[in-house]
């Protein structure tokens, strides 16, 4: 339990909880990443949901969660097309006070989850936050980077601090637009988090294989 939980409960008030909603396909190795990051360092009060894409079910996925059915809820759905949609179920199913969506092959940074309360809690007339992300795509070419139209910064990241919306009060009016590209609507008021010294960060790292695998995603939904 955090320092700030501790303090909470001796007073009597109810501490800040969070949902952490990971969406996930077919990762299971990213999956058993994420969740070993994550699972340890989260609160009593705080919850971890796993929406999963059953579109092709995968017997690793299924094991990685059967192996965690303790501490992970899992909601069950199809993508069909549309990533708001599909992502909007976690609002559904969240009890936290706040609902933090980390995709499958991202890992927040330990700095990153023990700041994040204070953050929210600093966040009096703030609806929703943007999450930096570090981008590392390895076997990237200069050719391809070109094409995608990347900058790549001295660290090799790609389009940092590259800010997702992905932090949000669950109070019933935010949702997600946007079959691809998801924003956040409903909100009355964003701020971006810190991203100058990579402490409220993101991890994103693929292959090149996998990039060019989710641009055509994209673009079969963009059409």
């Amino acid at each position: 339990m955090s320092f700030l939980s501790r303090l909470f409960a001796r007073r009597g008030a109810r501490p800040l909880s969070i949902t952490y909603g990971i969406t996930v396909c077919t990762e299971a190795q990213e999956l058993t990443a994420l969740l070993d990051a994550l699972l340890p360092a989260i609160d009593a009060e705080d919850e971890v949901v796993v929406l999963r894409d059953v579109t092709r079910p995968a017997e690793a996925v299924s094991r990685v969660l059967a192996d965690r059915a303790d501490r992970v809820r899992v909601v069950e759905a199809r993508l069909d097309g549309d990533f708001a949609t599909f992502k909007n179920r976690l609002f559904a199913a969240a009890k936290g006070d706040w609902l933090f969506q980390i995709d499958a092959d991202e890992v927040p940074t330990p700095s990153l989850l023990a700041k994040l309360k204070p953050a929210l809690r600093r966040s009096f007339f703030v609806d929703c936050l943007r999450v930096p992300r570090i981008n590392v795509v390895r076997g990237a070419t200069p050719e391809q980077i070109a094409q995608w139209g990347w900058t790549i910064d001295a660290n090799g990241y790609v389009n940092y601090p590259d800010h997702q919306p992905r932090i949000a009060r669950n109070n019933g009016r935010i949702r997600w637009q946007n079959k691809v590209h998801e924003k956040f609507t409903g909100y009355r008021a964003r701020k971006k988090l810190p991203w100058r010294d990579f402490s409220y960060c993101l991890l994103h790292v693929k292959t090149v294989q996998r990039q060019e695998e989710q641009n055509c995603l994209y673009d079969t939904i963009d059409g």
